[in-house]
């Protein structure tokens, strides 16, 4: 038999993924497991003093810190509404989605996770692979993705 406790979705709040929430918080309402909702903030170490520019990226990270914790927050609201025995929380991140992704279900002891596949093609799939794929192959317990049908 199948049991699953802890659950991480990660999210980007395109369509897709958030199909991929409402498959994760299904089956984390089926199986009584908790959900952990991620989003991953890319890393913004560009090396710009070679134009001049010596900014810091601090106060951009803190905003988008700030919308992603907003985001979650109402993606949650939503959820409790559907799904009010889910037992879910958010995290956010920072760093390469597929590796921030990987660490927090490794730190989390997860038993699954669950997230959405822009389904690239061609040239672009070729040269970067994608996330979703890259989760597929070195994640330690199972995946699950999910499309957005057309």
């Amino acid at each position: 038999m199948i049991t699953l406790s802890r659950i991480v979705c990660p999210t980007d709040f395109s369509p897709t993924s958030s199909r991929a929430v409402d498959y994760a918080a299904t089956m984390a309402d089926s199986f009584g497991a908790e959900l952990i909702l991620l989003h991953v903030i890319p890393a913004m170490d560009y090396p710009l003093r070679s134009f001049g520019i010596s900014a810091s990226f601090q106060h951009i990270i803190e905003e988008l810190e700030t919308r992603a914790n907003e985001s979650l927050d109402k993606r949650l609201e939503m959820l409790k509404e559907t799904f009010p025995k889910v037992n879910a929380r958010t995290a956010v991140s920072h760093g390469e989605a597929h590796e921030a992704t990987l660490k927090c279900a490794d730190d989390e002891s997860a038993d699954l996770i669950v997230l959405g596949t822009h389904g690239h093609t061609g040239i672009t799939h070729a040269l970067l692979g994608s996330t979703a794929e890259k989760i597929v192959r070195l994640s330690k317990c199972p995946v699950t993705t999910v499309r957005t049908p057309g």
